[in-house]
C-alpha cells in the first residue's frame, strides 16, 4: 500500500456522507455541474490531507518499517487463531501526522516518563520515544502476549530508541493500580484504547498522582468517529468520558481536530497563571 493510500484514510463522518452523496448523485444522474461540485469537494480532502503530511516532517526509517509490517500482517489470521483477544487492524495506527504531532509534545515538554496505554504495534511508543532524552522511559501497556513479541523484537529492534520502551502486558486498569501504589509518576501519558475504562484511568492519573505536577494528558479517538456528536441526546461512552471532563472545573482541556481528535488535557493550575 503507497503513502497516499495510507494517508486517505478518514475518520470523519462527514467525508463519508460527502463521498456518499457524490455516489448517490452520480447513480441518479444528478445535474453535471452537481456532481462536478461535490468531485471538487472530495478532491479537496484529499489534496489539504496529502499538503498536511507534506508539510509536516517525515516519519524515521523505523517507524516507516511498522507502518508497512503492519499492512502487510494477517491480523485476521492472528485473531482467528486465537493469539490477539479481538482481530486488529492496520488503522489502529496512528499514524505519520499523529506521530509527529505526539513527537513535538514529548519535545516541548521536555518530557522524561511517558504512560501509552494502547501499544498496538508501536508506531506512536516509537515516535514518542525518538524524543526522549537518553536517560527517559517509556511504558507502554497493552493486554496481548503476541503483540508484545511481535512489536518488541520484531520491530522495535530496529531503531536505537528500543532501549527506552518497556513493554507490559495485562489488564492495563490492573497495571495502572499497581503502578500508582508503587508510587510511579509520568510526565505524558498518551490514552489510546477502548474509552470503557476511561474514567477509571482519570482517578489514578488525576486524583491518585498518577500524572506527573505539570503533567499532560493525551486522548487519542476523541471524536470517536463521529459518535461524540453525530447522534444528539444518545449516551455513548465518548460523551460520558466528556461529561466527567467538562464537570472537572480544575481540569484545561482543548480538543485538537487531528485525525479522529486528540484531546489534550493538563491540570488549569499548570495553564492558567496569576496576573501581576
Amino acid at each position: 500500500m503507497s503513502d497516499t493510500e495510507h494517508i486517505l484514510s478518514y475518520y470523519d463522518p462527514a467525508v463519508n456522507e460527502l463521498e456518499k452523496a457524490l455516489r448517490l448523485a452520480r447513480s441518479t444522474k444528478a445535474a453535471p455541474e452537481v456532481i462536478q461540485s461535490l468531485e471538487s469537494a472530495c478532491e479537496l480532502v484529499k489534496l489539504r490531507e496529502q499538503f498536511t503530511h507534506s508539510a509536516s516532517s517525515k516519519e524515521s526509517d523505523a517507524c516507516k518499517n511498522i507502518l508497512a509490517e503492519t499492512y502487510k500482517h494477517d491480523w485476521r489470521k492472528v485473531y482467528q487463531e486465537g493469539k490477539t483477544t479481538w482481530q486488529l487492524m492496520p488503522l489502529m495506527m496512528s499514524g505519520l501526522l499523529e506521530g509527529q504531532f505526539l513527537k513535538s509534545i514529548i519535545s516541548i515538554q521536555k518530557a522524561k516518563r511517558i504512560l501509552e496505554i494502547g501499544m498496538f504495534t508501536g508506531y506512536s511508543a516509537l515516535s514518542m520515544a525518538e524524543a526522549l532524552p537518553a536517560d527517559g522511559e517509556l511504558v507502554t501497556l497493552d493486554q496481548d502476549e503476541y503483540l508484545k513479541s511481535f512489536v518488541g523484537e520484531q520491530l522495535f529492534k530496529k531503531s536505537p530508541h528500543h532501549k527506552k520502551i518497556t513493554i507490559k502486558i495485562g489488564h492495563a486498569l490492573n497495571t495502572i493500580k499497581q503502578m500508582s501504589a508503587n508510587g510511579e509518576q509520568f510526565d505524558i501519558i498518551f490514552l489510546d484504547a477502548s474509552q470503557s475504562e476511561y474514567l477509571e484511568y482519570f482517578k489514578y492519573i488525576f486524583e491518585k498522582g498518577l500524572l506527573s505536577p505539570g503533567g499532560t494528558v493525551l486522548m487519542d479517538n476523541a471524536y470517536m468517529q463521529g459518535s461524540g456528536y453525530a447522534s444528539p441526546g444518545r449516551e455513548t461512552v465518548t460523551n460520558k468520558v466528556a461529561k466527567y471532563l467538562a464537570a472537572d472545573a480544575s481540569l484545561h482541556k482543548v480538543l485538537v481536530p487531528l485525525r479522529d481528535g486528540i484531546l489534550m488535557i493538563r491540570r488549569l493550575a499548570d495553564v492558567e497563571k496569576g496576573a501581576s
